[in-house]
């Protein structure tokens, strides 16, 4: 009886372990999708803003000068940062590595990707004042 009992709890915990496994790697897939589509969306923004300070110029609401290209500059930065981090995450995909090896990286990437465009709105909007 005590044997039964043993070999039951046994297979439940086996069970559970597969069920722990089979769901970190779900968390995982989902985070790497997460962090994918978020640097897709900040390159995305940056890239919108562009376009509108091209028609912003182009109705003579600012003019081109060197008050809009330190912004262009900080908008092309968080899309080169972008770009680089989901590069990265490719990379080390396609190496291997989880989103947790690489975690660290990603995050500073992603964080220096925000910087500039905060940064570049930031200063677009000091330009209208």
């Amino acid at each position: 009886m005590e044997e039964s009992v043993q070999v039951e709890n046994n297979e439940d915990s086996i069970e559970k372990s597969r069920s722990v496994e089979k769901n970190k790697i779900q968390n995982e897939t989902i985070t790497t999708e997460l962090h994918f589509e978020l640097l897709k969306q900040y390159a995305w923004l940056s890239s919108a803003i562009i376009g509108a300070v091209v028609i912003l110029i182009q109705l003579k609401v600012l003019t081109f000068g060197s008050k809009v290209y330190i912004p262009l500059g900080c908008f092309c930065f968080s899309i080169l940062n972008s770009l680089i981090a989901q590069d990265y995450i490719v990379e080390s995909l396609t190496k291997g590595k989880t989103i947790y090896d690489i975690s660290k990286k990603v995050y500073i990437l992603r964080n220096l990707s925000i910087f500039g465009l905060g940064l570049g709105v930031g200063l677009l909007a000091n330009s209208f004042i």
